[in-house]
């Protein structure tokens, strides 16, 4: 019974050791799915899970997550053990509308009756969109028009189905699905505080030989291809 126990206990430390999870934020979904691809195509075992950031500090500290990948000042006021960061690229606040409704710049707001945001207690642009709607003088006049919801993918969808007026997201989904939308409005810079996104690496990190894997390909060509294309300069 013994040795079972210990071949289980070898095989799992095993598998941990030649595997590793990196968790995004929803809204870079598709940048780090794109750089876990290709890594992927080259025999690492790398695995990604996606949600509002807030949601995925909660799923790290359980400690089976290696990298975060996500804003440097949110995952700073976070309780996680962060051994450093590889920062990617600065981020933006970027207000879009429905196919069919076009506005012309922030000040149209006001003429608006539904206007999604991410939580800003949980995801990045939420906490953003925020601190541009009180530095701006309009969270007041606003406040009952705004809808916080998930994430950044879900506002993309409900401003896709032209179920709200328009929605604060990343640039990101704004350069994806740029076709599919009326207006694409990249918010005054002072008007919020930067986002940097970086890669954040955690416990489960060290003595990853993947998690140095993954950093490094993080400062690769094709990588920096792929921010660019996203939005993350």
């Amino acid at each position: 019974m013994k040795k079972i126990v210990l071949l289980l206990f070898t095989t799992v430390f095993m598998l941990s050791a030649d595997s590793l999870l990196v968790g995004a934020g929803g809204g870079y979904k598709k940048p780090i799915s794109a750089v876990i691809d290709n890594l992927k195509k080259e025999g690492a075992n790398i695995d990604g899970a996606f949600a509002n950031l807030g949601q995925i500090t909660i799923q790290a500290k359980e400690g089976k997550m290696a990298i975060i990948v996500g804003d440097e000042a949110f995952l700073n006021k976070t309780n996680l053990d962060i051994k450093g960061y590889e920062r990617i690229g600065k981020g933006a606040l970027v207000l879009v509308t429905p196919k069919n409704k076009t506005i012309k710049d922030v000040n149209d707001l006001k003429n608006l009756n539904r206007i999604a945001m991410p939580d800003p207690k949980k995801a990045i642009y939420g906490i953003r969109a925020t601190e541009f709607l009180q530095n701006a003088n309009l969270k007041n006049n606003l406040s009952a028009k705004i809808l916080p919801v998930a994430g950044v993918p879900q506002i993309v969808a409900y401003v896709i189905n032209n179920e709200v007026d328009a929605g604060f997201i990343n640039p990101t989904e704004a350069k994806a699905k740029k076709d599919e939308f009326g207006s694409i409005i990249y918010i005054n810079e002072s008007l919020y505080n930067y986002v940097y996104i970086s890669a954040a690496k955690l416990k489960a990190c060290e003595n990853n030989a993947l998690c140095e894997k993954f950093i490094n390909e993080l400062k690769s060509d094709r990588s920096k291809e792929i921010f660019a294309k996203f939005g993350l300069k």
